[in-house]
């Protein structure tokens, strides 16, 4: 097999930069767009050139993976299906709902043996993956501390409706948009030893009733180093998109995305603070084919090179599970007013 024949499961708003990826990826083939909505899946294989359906067991024998952009409740059955059926698949995060949710994902895919993979998207990216190969490289010397923050706006009125139950969405801006953040600090400066999270609701409280829609999280890592994550799905007026700062004894390094698209890398050290790596939306060179940021074709690529090779994915289920795991352990810190130990979180479990 030198091509992956791959299905797109949901096509909802998430599902344009997933089918970007694999329309920039020759080794993939889009050949079904899948959605229960009937003109949506149109909408988006009239896009792509390709057949569509409403119905995804329907399409399975056709595929050699699945891509599932879906709501997070209909993560595990999907995932399961496609395994139970021999397809490899990538999920969007957050993998799951629960925990034990997101295990029987990973035990149903092992024992299919097929590739499974989590969309922590950001490990793909190259201004993510430079900063990690500084961390790596030892540079910084010994990291001791790390900062990360977030901010965007999720109109109350815009919120989708799956998200308004507990039953299907029984999180809040941390566990599901927070992940990504949380993953990015445990890959950088080590795992993840000790946590708490404290927030608050004052804006989607009535909307998103399964948690906080602002969070600050504190972290120890194994090597003794701290971090700390805030972030928001209510800041209106915000005056940055994503900041992640790494310190240690040799040098320091500062990510930033900034609100008109601007990407930045700045490390700093004995020579001065030091611009490394940059994006310029307004350079097409900088571009994509279809006219945004390469955001998702590393992702995409990494993916179909498993399928091809018979690789182990960076971000397969068991790493997927680590940020989950962390998150879980400092929401139930917050409930007791405690720094709750990861480890002893998952042994009560």
């Amino acid at each position: 097999m030198d091509r992956v024949r791959v299905a797109i499961i949901g096509c909802g708003g998430i599902s344009r930069a997933h089918i970007n990826g694999h329309m920039a990826e020759p080794r993939s083939e889009i050949v079904y767009c899948v959605d229960i909505d009937e003109e949506r899946a149109k909408e988006k294989a009239e896009a792509v050139g390709c057949e569509w359906h409403t119905d995804m067991e329907a399409v399975l024998d056709e595929v050699d993976a699945v891509d599932i952009c879906t709501p997070v409740h209909l993560h595990a059955p999907q995932t399961i299906m496609a395994a139970e059926a021999g397809k490899h698949v990538l999920c969007e995060k957050i993998m799951a709902r629960t925990l034990d949710e997101a295990e029987t994902m990973i035990e149903a895919t092992d024992e299919a043996g097929v590739i499974f993979m989590v969309a922590f998207v950001l490990r793909y990216r190259p201004e993510f993956q430079k900063l990690h190969d500084m961390c790596e490289s030892g540079e910084f010397g010994l990291i001791h501390q790390a900062f990360c923050s977030t901010t965007m706006f999720m109109a109350p009125e815009n919120v989708h409706p799956w998200r308004k139950t507990v039953e299907e969405f029984p999180m809040g801006a941390l566990m599901s948009h927070g992940c990504h953040y949380v993953d990015q600090l445990q890959w950088n400066v080590g795992p993840i030893t000790d946590a708490l999270a404290i927030g608050n609701r004052f804006t989607l409280g009535d909307v998103i009733p399964g948690g906080d829609d602002t969070e600050c999280m504190v972290m120890r890592h194994e090597n003794g180093a701290v971090s700390s994550y805030v972030e928001s799905w209510a800041t209106p007026h915000r005056m940055q998109g994503i900041r992640l700062e790494i310190y240690g004894k040799e040098a320091s390094a500062r990510l930033i995305y900034h609100t008109d698209g601007r990407r930045e890398l700045w490390k700093s050290d004995e020579d001065g603070m030091n611009l490394v790596w940059e994006f310029d939306p307004s350079r097409e060179d900088h571009m994509d084919l279809f006219g945004g940021a390469k955001d998702m074709q590393g992702q995409i690529a990494h993916f179909i090179e498993c399928i091809l090779d018979g690789k182990q994915p960076m971000t397969h289920g068991r790493e997927a599970l680590r940020p989950m795991q962390a998150i879980a352990a400092a929401v139930e810190g917050g409930e007791q007013g405690v720094l709750m130990n990861v480890e002893k979180y998952l042994g009560e479990r």
